[in-house]
């Protein structure tokens, strides 16, 4: 039998805390601190590992700061070079706090690793990350061309596949299951795919000129946009109705900018 661990990381811009389980799985065993640059490399020396857990930093008001899309780019940074084994950002809003009440300074970031795997092995779930590089459809090019939209928002999980940054568009995806995907652009930009958290919706209202939800997302997403933005929903072929990518979509509301 084939033994593996799992491994966890709280990211830093300098350094990076790394923690693994035993061979079983069923403790953490090492914690170690590192330059951010040798995590790749530290990760491949463990190998085989059954999977890898990146902290996510979100602030406790919901929204996104430096150390966030930091740490998502490592995340997708490590999903890209370790292909076959699995990634996951995982919620870490209070394990700074609690490492640094256990340890020095300099211990930190490998205590906030292992509390993070300790975590996980008790059960915390988390946002599995693929690097995935999805098809550009001319129609849905051409969609976002038409509404001269710059800022794209999709909710949904099954609107998976109609996901594009094009010409400057900036798209942003929430979904049932929550995931992360890193998309193709001119800029090699990323689109943040997660869970459908309504608060952080309401916070980017005044940004966005275009979204596309599913049928039964439609009145939350009417409620929260009223006129400003246009509203085009997926659902079955009816009149009214126009095809793209696969998809029956429908403008149900247009903005009143």
């Amino acid at each position: 039998m084939k033994f593996m661990k799992k491994a966890a990381i709280d990211f830093g811009f300098k350094r990076t805390g790394i923690a693994f389980t035993d061979p079983q799985e069923k403790i953490v065993s090492r914690v170690e601190t590192v330059e951010t640059s040798n995590v790749l490399k530290v990760l491949e020396e463990n190998q085989p590992l059954s999977e890898i857990i990146v902290g996510f930093p979100i602030n406790l008001k919901m929204t996104f700061t430096k150390s966030t899309y930091g740490a998502i780019d490592a995340a997708l940074e490590i999903a890209k070079y370790f292909s076959f084994t699995p990634v996951y950002l995982m919620d870490e809003r209070f394990t700074t706090n609690i490492a640094s009440s256990m340890g020095k300074k300099e211990l930190i970031d490998g205590i906030s690793a292992s509390i993070l795997l300790d975590e996980r092995l008790n059960g915390a779930k988390g946002s599995r990350v693929f690097w995935v590089i999805p098809p550009i459809s001319k129609k849905v090019v051409n969609l976002i061309n038409s509404f001269n939209s710059k800022r794209l928002l999709m909710i949904g999980s099954a609107l998976r596949g109609l996901e594009t940054l094009y010409g400057g568009t900036d798209v942003e995806i929430f979904e049932d299951v929550p995931t992360f995907f890193r998309l193709r652009s001119k800029n090699e930009k990323y689109s943040l795919h997660f869970g459908i958290i309504w608060d952080i919706i309401l916070q980017r209202r005044d940004l966005i000129d275009l979204v596309v939800c599913e049928k039964d997302n439609f009145e939350k997403v009417r409620e929260i946009f009223k006129d400003h933005a246009i509203i085009v929903v997926e659902g079955e072929r009816c009149e009214g109705t126009f095809l793209v990518g696969g998809r029956w979509l429908k403008i149900e509301r247009e903005s009143q900018r």
